[in-house]
């Protein structure tokens, strides 16, 4: 395969040090996030959310699919007034704010991308939602409160690394109290006989270096091991390729202020990635799984109902 241009050669990251060791994770995740807020907010559209969304009609809107999805995900964990969530890999703060705002949650997100962080502590102040809901630039194994009520980890597992799965999870389950939830969203692989990365892959390469993905009953059977139970996953594959496509037509929309703002090569990658990624949704070659479980009580109590009661009721208009 001839070599990139020029301008797209330049935006190629080369990480070192232990792979997924803080200090790497950090660059890692500065080379995809710290690009640039403003170019974010032309691509994602006033939601700030870069994670599949999920679409409650086929000619729902970005923004009423970015809504619906966190609201999915906090019907899922329950939430309630006065509990206390925290949002692992929280990107721009949107999963804070929602839980906040919609369901007087107390929310912590931790983001290792500095600009995001920034974004999302300014968005938090102003919108006066200080006293509920917080942001901080930290790794989420930094994180010392433990007994939330909820944990939800929307698009972080991608970027944790095979090795380090079985203690991501452990992690996590150590932070819930009993009966707490934990939602994990995440791009997953169909199956799993190839590897876990293709080093030599574009997105790998310019785009998620030292990102990592597993199938969804691998991540599931690790999710057991950590002590939890699985209660419910889906898979929103074709969702994420509406997602993409949104993105991709927000993108050409704005093409020249995002040439002059990140400049033509890293557009042309992004350009790129989420075209080829909606591609790889549509024909299942990647997928996206939502996996809801629960720390169980002492005496093996769930506290979910015998039914699933997080979707809303069908129209009958």
């Amino acid at each position: 395969m001839p070599p990139p241009p020029q301008e797209v050669r330049v935006n190629r990251r080369w990480l070192s040090g232990r792979r997924h060791s803080k200090a790497r994770d950090a660059s890692a995740i500065s080379h995809h996030y710290d690009v640039s807020n403003t170019f974010y907010e032309w691509v994602l559209g006033p939601s700030m959310a870069y994670t599949c969304a999920c679409y409650p009609r086929a000619d729902a809107t970005l923004e009423e699919a970015q809504a619906n999805k966190f609201d999915l995900v906090a019907r899922k964990l329950a939430l309630r007034p006065g509990m206390r969530l925290l949002d692992v890999g929280c990107g721009w703060g949107g999963m804070v704010m929602h839980a906040a705002r919609e369901f007087g949650v107390s929310a912590l997100g931790v983001t290792l991308s500095q600009e995001q962080a920034a974004w999302a502590q300014q968005a938090i102040k102003e919108a006066g939602m200080s006293d509920l809901a917080e942001v901080r630039h930290l790794d989420y194994r930094e994180v010392t409160e433990t007994g939330f009520d909820a944990i939800s980890s929307i698009g972080l597992t991608e970027h944790i690394g095979k090795a380090q799965l079985p203690g991501y999870f452990s992690f996590l389950y150590g932070k819930l109290r009993p009966q707490g939830r934990l939602l994990n969203h995440c791009i997953t692989r169909p199956d799993n006989r190839g590897p876990a990365r293709v080093t030599d892959g574009f997105i790998y390469r310019y785009v998620f270096p030292d990102g990592e993905l597993e199938g969804p009953g691998y991540l599931i059977s690790l999710m057991h091991d950590a002590g939890f139970e699985v209660r419910h996953s889906e898979n929103l594959r074709e969702h994420y390729a509406m997602t993409l496509a949104s993105w991709c037509a927000n993108l050409d929309a704005h093409w020249d202020e995002a040439v002059a703002e990140v400049g033509e090569g890293t557009a042309r990658v992004w350009r790129l990635y989420m075209a080829g990624s909606r591609l790889g949704f549509d024909r299942n070659q990647i997928q996206l799984h939502q996996v809801l479980c629960v720390r169980l009580g002492e005496h093996g109590e769930a506290g979910l109902p015998l039914r699933p009661d997080w979707e809303p009721p069908a129209s009958t208009s």
